[in-house]
């Protein structure tokens, strides 16, 4: 059954989704989503050692100083992977098992306000996707106040370029943004390869850790939510320090992101007006 199909069943039926709760905000967090819809965040590369669920830990760290737990999704057959790394509120997700699969697209769909990301390892990109359009979620999403986000991490192989390309002229319309990091490639090489039409997909840039600061973080496993709070326990002051702005610059790119989207949104909804 397409999601078409399953709003109208819904909506005859009255079913809605349930509220997720919320933390408030702390002076200085980042801005709210766009009102009214629920965004959802598919982390995606069809490569592996690409830092895609590097990104992803980011993401869920940003998203819980924000407005508290998001809904996780960890489609990562094996390997390392978000349920590692947030054990208890990543789930596992395989896409050969139908029902888990459906469980997935179900909750996805909800238009709940609680933030969703899905990991989607190399391994499961192409299903992830080809589901995606079979069931038309990406087309569906923003006539239920969904505003699905796929975060490409990108990389200079020629898989990687192809496969953000066709992504392009698959889901036309739905919002791409690739995510230029400096441990990878050069990021001027990458936005060459990496072209956006909108200025809602522009790139976000991750940028380069110092080679101690990145062995400590992959020793410890840091929850980069604490570190933006204050300064880690454990590691000398000097890294705490530099491991605290890091991470504060790399939020300021999500933030970014979720400020294009809200003015996007004012835009569609004010069309005399000018922003």
């Amino acid at each position: 059954m397409t999601w078409t199909a399953r709003a109208q069943t819904d909506t005859g039926n009255g079913k809605s989704g349930s509220a997720g709760g919320a933390e408030s905000a702390p002076p200085g967090a980042p801005a709210p989503a766009a009102p009214g819809r629920t965004p959802v965040f598919v982390i995606a590369s069809p490569r592996t050692r690409v830092g895609k669920t590097f990104l992803g830990r980011l993401l869920v760290d940003f998203v819980r100083i924000d407005r508290g737990d998001p809904v996780v999704f960890d489609v990562n057959p094996g390997g390392d992977a978000l349920a590692d790394y947030f054990p208890g509120l990543a789930r596992p997700i395989d896409l050969g098992d139908i029902r888990g699969q459906m469980a997935m697209f179900d909750r996805l769909i909800q238009a709940d306000g609680r933030p969703k990301v899905v990991d989607v390892s190399h391994a499961s990109f192409e299903r992830f996707f080809a589901v995606s359009e079979e069931i038309g979620f990406f087309r569906e999403a923003p006539r239920r106040a969904i505003e699905p986000i796929i975060l490409y991490a990108a990389d200079p192989h020629r898989v990687a370029v192809n496969a953000y390309a066709e992504l392009r002229q698959r889901f036309r319309g739905s919002l791409l943004v690739p995510v230029l990091n400096e441990a990878i490639s050069k990021p001027a090489k990458l936005r060459r390869d990496f072209p956006f039409s909108r200025a809602l997909e522009v790139p976000l840039l991750i940028s380069m850790l110092s080679p101690m600061l990145k062995a400590q973080i992959e020793r410890s496993r840091y929850s980069f939510a604490d570190v933006h709070r204050k300064h880690p326990a454990g590691i000398p002051i000097g890294l705490a320090f530099e491991l605290r702005a890091w991470t504060r610059r790399t939020f300021l790119q999500f933030r970014e992101l979720e400020l294009r989207l809200l003015l996007e949104t004012l835009r569609a909804s004010l069309p005399g007006l000018r922003l």
